[in-house]
């Protein structure tokens, strides 16, 4: 049995992936600080949270949508509780080492508790927008996330021309 000869397919050129502080021109560390003063990581606009708990669908400066992609929230929720669980650990360690040797249990553990029932609310908005930072860290803007007025280098707008300088 002959097959007929397959026609090549064209080439696909893979899209070149610019990471996210390169399309916006800054630096990766400012994303991160705009996260984590409850601001929009791409833009630094104000006003992401309708109130402490309801996160708004996108900035309503650059049209950033906060959910990149379904279980988006499921980041910062990790982040949340590694940032708790660190901040108990700390304080169990500094108060025990203070303390030692007689480490006063009752103090401690009321602390410890304090910290466990408020420390997740009180991060919450935080590690919203910290953990939007992160994502726009680890997977470039696509075409279109964004207001184009934010984006300083567009992979698809500023391509080269093949041969050319």
């Amino acid at each position: 049995m002959d097959q007929a000869p397959r026609s090549p397919q064209p080439r696909r050129r893979p899209r070149k992936h610019v990471p996210t502080p390169v399309q916006l021109g800054v630096r990766p560390s400012t994303l991160l600080w705009r996260g984590l003063f409850i601001r929009c990581p791409a833009c630094g606009g104000r006003h992401v949270f309708r109130n402490w708990f309801a996160m708004a669908d996108r900035c309503p400066t650059c049209t950033l949508r906060f959910e990149r992609v379904e279980g988006h929230w499921i980041g910062s929720l990790g982040l949340n509780t590694t940032v708790v669980f660190t901040v108990m650990l700390l304080v169990l360690l500094g108060g025990s080492i203070v303390t030692y040797p007689d480490v006063p249990l009752g103090p401690l553990l009321g602390t410890e508790m304090a910290i466990a029932l408020l420390g997740p609310v009180v991060f919450f908005p935080p590690s919203r927008t910290l953990w939007t930072a992160t994502d726009l860290l680890m997977r470039p803007l696509d075409a279109g996330e964004i207001d184009p007025r934010f984006v300083v280098v567009d992979p698809e707008r500023d391509r080269r021309p093949r041969g050319g300088t």
